[in-house]
C-alpha cells in the first residue's frame, strides 16, 4: 500500500479519521456501503449528464465505485482524476480502476488544499465528499478555477438530521453510552450535515463564481446491511462512526450491551433483508460561466 499522506493542514482530523479504524471499517464493508449509497450517486450522475470525451474530477472517490461508473460514461476518449484523503480506500480504488474504460489518475490528497491546474476539467463530481472542508469557500473557489469555461459541478449532500433517521436513529440509541459525543449539527463547519441548508449551499456556490445553481431534494430509503437483523446490526456497528466509537471504548462485555441496545432500537426497521430507514439529500448542480 502507498505511504499515507501526512496528517496536516486544515482538514488533518479528516485525514486521521479516514486513515484510522473508521477507514478500515469502510474498506471492509465497501460492498454494502456501495449498495446503500447507489441511489444517491446514480441520481447525481443522471443530473450531471456526462458525455464521451469529458475530463472528470471525482472528489472523495473512496474505493472507486463511482470512478468506474464515470469512466464508462466518458469512454472511449475521456479521462478521470480520482481524489481522496484515505490511503486505505485508494489502495482498493487503484486495483479496481486498472480495468476502467478510460485512464484514471489516483491522487491521495486533501481536495481543499490540493493544487488543481486551471481550466482542466469538464465536470466535477462528488458523492457525499464535499461537506467536510474547514474552508469550503477556498475549496469551491479552487474547483471553479479548475473547471473549463462552461464546465459543471454535480454533487450530493445530506439534508437536515430530522430528514435522515437512518443516520440519527443509531446515534440516538447509543448516545447515552458516550454523552460527550457531538450531536449531529447542521451549523457545524464540517460535518455530514454542514450542507443541509439550501440557502447556505446556494450562497457558497454563487459566492465562488458558479451560476445556474440548482438543488433538488431526493428522498429514498437507506438500506443498511443485508440478511438477518443480527447481520445488519453487525454492519451498522462498523459503518456508523458514532456506534463504532462507542464500542471501541468498551470491553467485550460492555460492547455487547451497546449492540443489544442498538438491536432493540433498529429491530422495528428490519424488513427481513435489511434495516430500512428514511434518508434525504440534495442533488446539487451548477456551472462555471
Amino acid at each position: 500500500m502507498a505511504e499515507q499522506i501526512k496528517s496536516e493542514g486544515p482538514n488533518s482530523d479528516e485525514i486521521d479519521y479516514w486513515n484510522g479504524p473508521q477507514g478500515e471499517n469502510w474498506v471492509a464493508e465497501n460492498r454494502l456501503t456501495d449498495l446503500m449509497y447507489e441511489p444517491f450517486g446514480d441520481k447525481t450522475i443522471e443530473r450531471a449528464e456526462f458525455t464521451p470525451g469529458e475530463r472528470i474530477l471525482d472528489i472523495g472517490c473512496g474505493c472507486g465505485t463511482t470512478t468506474l461508473k464515470l469512466a464508462d460514461l466518458v469512454a472511449p476518449d475521456g479521462g478521470i482524476t480520482a481524489l481522496d484523503v484515505s490511503t486505505l480506500m485508494l489502495s482498493i480504488a487503484r486495483e479496481r480502476t486498472k480495468s476502467a474504460a478510460v485512464p484514471v489518475k489516483i491522487i491521495n490528497d486533501d481536495a481543499e488544499t490540493h493544487h488543481l491546474a486551471p481550466e482542466t476539467f469538464d465536470v466535477m463530481f462528488s458523492q457525499f465528499g464535499l461537506m467536510f472542508f474547514r474552508n469550503p469557500k477556498k475549496a469551491f473557489a479552487s474547483f471553479h478555477a479548475a473547471l473549463k469555461p462552461g464546465g459543471r459541478i454535480a454533487f450530493v449532500c445530506w439534508r437536515d438530521p430530522e430528514r435522515n433517521p437512518w443516520l440519527v436513529t443509531p446515534f440516538e440509541a447509543v448516545h447515552h453510552f458516550k454523552p460527550e459525543m457531538e450531536v449531529p449539527n447542521p451549523d457545524a463547519r464540517a460535518s455530514p450535515f454542514s450542507f443541509a441548508s439550501k440557502k447556505k449551499v446556494e450562497a457558497l456556490l454563487r459566492d465562488t463564481g458558479f451560476v445556474d445553481v440548482h438543488l433538488e431534494s431526493f428522498e429514498t430509503k437507506a438500506m443498511m446491511g443485508e440478511g438477518t437483523l443480527e447481520e445488519c446490526i453487525g454492519y451498522v456497528t462498523k459503518f456508523a462512526s458514532s456506534v463504532a466509537a462507542v464500542i471501541r471504548d468498551r470491553s467485550d462485555v460492555e460492547g455487547l450491551e451497546v449492540i443489544d441496545t442498538l438491536q432493540n432500537a433498529l429491530a422495528p426497521y428490519h424488513n427481513g433483508d435489511s434495516i430500512e430507514l428514511a434518508a434525504s439529500a440534495w442533488i446539487v448542480s451548477a456551472k462555471r460561466p
